[in-house]
């Protein structure tokens, strides 16, 4: 009986320990200063694109939440039309996270991952 009392504040310290680390991680990623923000987006292949950046920048906005540090985006035709029928389209993505300019690019049917470090 004499270890009893001591094994469960061993236990109970340290589910205390793993709790607090993941609000602490919780806390973090969600507070992250750098946000992202879309410059420009095009959709196409080259010589046939069009302007994505309004879209894009209205689905990143709903899939950040306006301030998750990476997202996801799906690429298909109904960012802008298809400016190619039949071929196998990109969509582009210049955008800033702070002061950090970064492109990302990903082809039909796929998901591009827009981050900030």
């Amino acid at each position: 009986m004499g270890t009893t009392p001591s094994r469960r504040t061993f236990l109970i310290a340290a589910l205390a320990s793993v709790a607090g680390l993941l609000l602490f991680a919780a806390f973090r990623y969600v507070s992250s200063s750098a946000t992202i923000e879309i410059v420009d987006a095009e959709y196409g292949v080259p010589g046939r694109t069009c302007k994505a950046g309004a879209e894009v920048k209205r689905h990143a906005s709903e899939a950040c939440g306006g301030f998750r540090p990476r997202c996801l985006v799906s690429v298909s035709t109904g960012w802008c039309g298809d400016p190619a029928p039949g071929a196998m389209k990109t969509l582009t993505v210049d955008y800033t996270c702070g002061a950090t300019h970064k492109r990302a690019s990903a082809v039909d049917g796929t998901g591009l991952v827009l981050s900030c470090p």
